[in-house]
């Protein structure tokens, strides 16, 4: 008997996990960048597998996103229980936004569904109007 793989509470689709940096700052932005490096290594299999996704290292701001960031997203309550802790150990004085994509659109995934590390960043969502 195979065992059916286990989903978000709430109908949560999936996560995605932002980290930012200020560009203007070289040691923020070199463990930012270092971060993502670990990241690649650390979830290797998983990134392999198409578990993780991890996207662009952004030297500009983009999107509703207010300063450079990096992002990765992911499907799996497994994954979760796995990447919050490491993020949570490893983020030093970066600020983290981790979000749902629940259907319930983007403005509220960005914002009251939301989970932060380190300061809480002020986004723009008027991009994010309509969107879901």
């Amino acid at each position: 008997m195979s065992k059916e793989p286990s989903k978000f509470y709430g109908g949560i689709k999936s996560y995605d996990i932002h980290t930012y940096w200020n560009n203007n700052n070289k040691v923020d932005r070199d463990f930012a960048f270092q971060l993502r490096e670990n990241v690649l290594k650390d979830f290797a299999k998983e990134i392999e597998d198409g578990d993780i996704r991890v996207y662009k290292f952004w030297d500009k701001p983009i999107g509703p996103h207010p300063i450079n960031m990096w992002e990765l997203d992911f499907k799996s309550p497994e994954i979760f229980k796995v990447i919050l802790p490491y993020f949570q150990l490893h983020h030093g004085r970066l600020s983290v936004l981790i979000h749902p994509r629940t259907g319930q659109g983007a403005v509220k995934d960005h914002t009251s569904n939301a989970l932060w590390l380190g300061h809480k960043l002020r986004l723009d969502t008027d991009i994010l109007q309509g969107e879901d």
